[in-house]
């Protein structure tokens, strides 16, 4: 039965598509900014195509946030698409965006959800290169790295964005596609319940029901949502409401992020912890998960035993308030 469904959804999608291609004519609403130019280049020799939009105020004394877009099903979207969208947008607001070329973002005839999350993985890894790559190569601020897609670019908003939570500091899909299916090698124990998602479409948008669906899977895992709905059918609601609500996020909630890595080859069992805060941090306090506590921000622990640790960490910023994190660690045997 579930199978008949998503055939006969993927069926609906396409008629609608071609709809579209008359209903709303060119998927492009903003201009060419003339600032600047947009790039376009490769992630290394073969990899995949992206876009580039740098703001021409670009300083590389100061940081500036990135926004990875995530198109929606060719020939319908593209990354040119949402390059030539977002970029004067982009150049008002001094937000550098990139535009990768996607394989995992057919919203109309979805392939079956094993084959449909091998093609994830690949945007995955194209999506994470970008960041990476553009890390090397302007001056990105880490607590301001946002993902956003429209339509069938919810598929891969989802699954990597779900899955880099340290990266990711808050999702944002428009007018999108879902299917739990698509999600299945997301392990919902380790989702960041602080990671925040938004989730906004129009009122007549055969994609409604859709949404809803996606925000409704979203609530079930316990995560942080929000949602907007707007008038309109499928025409592109407008971009400036993603970038509202990560500036609301930046503003009102604060950014933690703990890590933790085994640097000690000849020594397994003993971890190296990092706690890094946005707002800046007034004090940290570590507890282990075996008893073991330390203040220090970034300490380094010794477990005596293997086994799996819940390693928590209560970091107050300078405002006074108090929060606290969370990270697993896998010890092996001694």
């Amino acid at each position: 039965m579930s199978g008949n469904l998503r055939s006969a959804g993927a069926w609906t999608t396409a008629i609608l598509a071609l709809g579209m291609a008359f209903w709303a004519g060119c998927p492009v609403t903003a201009p060419m900014p003339t600032q600047a130019p947009v790039h376009e280049a490769r992630l290394g020799t073969d990899g995949a195509r992206y876009y580039l939009y740098v703001p021409s105020t670009y300083d590389p004394a100061r940081e500036y946030p990135l926004v990875i877009l995530c198109h929606g099903t060719e020939p319908w979207d593209s990354a040119w698409a949402q390059i030539r969208e977002w970029a004067a947008f982009a150049e008002q607001n001094r937000i550098i965006v990139a535009a990768p070329r996607l394989v995992g973002t057919r919203g109309d005839f979805r392939p079956p959800p094993a084959r449909q999350i091998e093609l994830q993985r690949q945007d995955e890894e194209t999506i994470l290169d970008l960041v990476g790559a553009l890390k090397a190569s302007r001056r990105i601020a880490e607590e301001r790295v946002f993902l956003a897609g429209w339509s069938a670019g919810s598929f891969a908003v989802l699954h990597t964005g779900l899955k880099q939570p340290d990266v990711f500091r808050a999702l944002a899909i428009r007018q999108g596609t879902f299917d739990a299916a698509f999600l299945g090698d997301v392990d919902l124990e380790r989702l960041d319940r602080w990671q925040p998602i938004f989730v906004y479409y129009a009122r007549m948008d055969a994609l409604r029901d859709e949404s809803i669906a996606c925000i409704r899977w979203l609530r079930e895992q316990r995560l942080f949502v929000e949602q907007l709905e707007q008038p309109g059918s499928h025409r592109r609601v407008e971009v400036q409401f993603a970038w509202t609500f990560f500036t609301k996020i930046v503003r009102e909630r604060p950014w933690i992020r703990l890590r933790a890595a085994r640097p000690d080859l000849k020594n397994r069992r003993r971890v190296q912890f990092w706690m890094d805060a946005w707002p800046a941090a007034r004090s940290a306090r570590w507890d282990f998960g075996d008893g073991q506590t330390s203040a220090e921000p970034n300490p380094s622990h010794e477990y005596a035993a293997g086994g799996t640790y819940e390693a928590a960490c209560t970091v107050t910023l300078k405002a006074g308030r108090t929060y606290r994190r969370t990270i697993r660690v896998q010890i092996g045997p001694p």
